[in-house]
């Protein structure tokens, strides 16, 4: 006999008082119940899709492919960027989407150049994720990329404010924190990171030969001691080249760590369905990661390449040119597909839509593991940032 009814039982003038209380004491006698079942229940928090470079060339094309896919109003979208203020691109494909596909988001600031600013972005979606706010994270699309090629690029010229060299600080080690950070906070079933790359991580790649960024054996061998790459790697030929090389450099980092980071998380029994794969979308006109670069080299891009390649990729949708949208396209199948790529696609290196094969280079795991070990240094990773337990 429950508390209420005994009261019921002894005082049967007490009953009408009774039945007012009762639901108030079942709630708190057993919170398990609702005392108002017809009243409406919270939904459950969206999962994520998170993007870097939200606002570049590709960035705005996966969103662009997102919006008009099933998955759009079953995810919410992460659309990080460097100032929200100014990511003009981004808020008109936001702001110009059918109002019907209910699809949520947020735009926020994350600068790939400060370790403290990665730090800052992961604790406080981590925070979210933990305390119900945010769903896990479906997908995690490491996109954002910087590049500076030109005359002035023999030796590195730009630095992060931690000290590290510009390709090497915010097209690899900003993702390999900003991964690491953000584990506790994947879907355990079916997260999915997926890393940008690029055939220039390659030097054996005969795409490269248009512009003899690798012409030469001394240049066949991009790896060097961690150490070295940090600090940036100098040359004497071309400054133009020397600066494709460190951009290249830095991919190569990329795919190195895609297979590391899927070891680890294979022998990690929380962790071990998450999926990491790497995805070259080949070379877009318009984009914007080339304002840096020669003038000849931008119109080439900017105007001769942006124009043809529609062309080029209904002649070869997997070719050597491709537009922002398909590869956009090709990021969204990445994160989701699961017919052509299976249900966990581990260590999957991608050509656009097709399985490829990277570097021999890329594919050394005595290199890899190295490469490991000094990025947690250079990193800072202590106890507790991460929820991956073999580091």
């Amino acid at each position: 006999t429950s508390p209420e009814e005994e009261i019921i039982q002894r005082n049967p003038h007490k009953r009408i008082a009774a039945s007012f209380i009762h639901p108030f004491i079942v709630s708190i006698t057993n919170p398990n119940l609702n005392p108002n079942p017809t009243a409406p229940q919270m939904p459950p928090p969206k999962p994520l899709i998170l993007i870097t470079g939200a606002n570049g060339g590709l960035g705005s094309a996966f969103i662009s492919n997102l919006l008009a896919s099933p998955h759009a109003p079953s995810h919410h979208g992460i659309y990080t960027v460097r100032n929200p203020t100014t990511a003009n691109t981004l808020t008109t494909i936001l702001q110009s989407a059918p109002t019907t596909h209910n699809h949520t988001s947020d735009t926020l600031p994350l600068d790939l150049s400060s370790l403290a600013s990665i730090r800052s972005l992961a604790a406080s979606i981590n925070s979210k994720v933990a305390d119900g706010t945010y769903g896990p994270i479906r997908a995690l699309v490491l996109n954002g990329a910087w590049q500076e090629a030109n005359a002035g690029t023999l030796t590195p010229q730009t630095f992060t404010g931690d000290g590290y060299e510009g390709h090497f600080g915010v097209n690899y080690l900003a993702n390999f924190l900003l991964v690491l950070l953000l584990l506790r906070s994947m879907d355990p079933e079916h997260g999915r990171i997926v890393l940008v790359s690029s055939w220039s991580h390659d030097a054996w790649d005969a795409r490269n030969d248009s512009i003899a960024v690798y012409k030469g054996d001394e240049y066949k061998t991009l790896w060097r001691e961690p150490g070295v790459l940090a600090k940036g790697v100098e040359y004497r030929d071309d400054g133009y080249k020397a600066g494709m090389r460190r951009y290249g450099t830095s991919k190569l980092l990329l795919v190195m760590f895609m297979y590391e980071l899927q070891r680890k998380l294979s022998a990690d029994p929380a962790l071990s369905k998450i999926s990491v794969l790497s995805l070259d979308p080949g070379a877009m006109g318009g984009t914007g990661l080339l304002r840096d670069s020669p003038a000849f080299v931008r119109f080439l891009t900017s105007y001769l390449l942006y124009y043809l390649q529609p062309l080029m990729v209904l002649l070869k949708p997997n070719g050597m040119a491709r537009t922002p949208k398909k590869s956009g396209h090709d990021l969204l199948l990445a994160c989701f597909d699961e017919k052509y790529l299976g249900e966990y696609p581990k260590a999957l290196y991608l050509g656009g839509s097709e399985k490829a094969t990277p570097s021999v280079e890329a594919r050394d795991e005595e290199k890899q593991r190295k490469l490991w070990a000094e990025s947690l240094k250079f990193a800072k990773i202590v106890d507790g940032d991460t929820v991956l337990k073999d580091l």
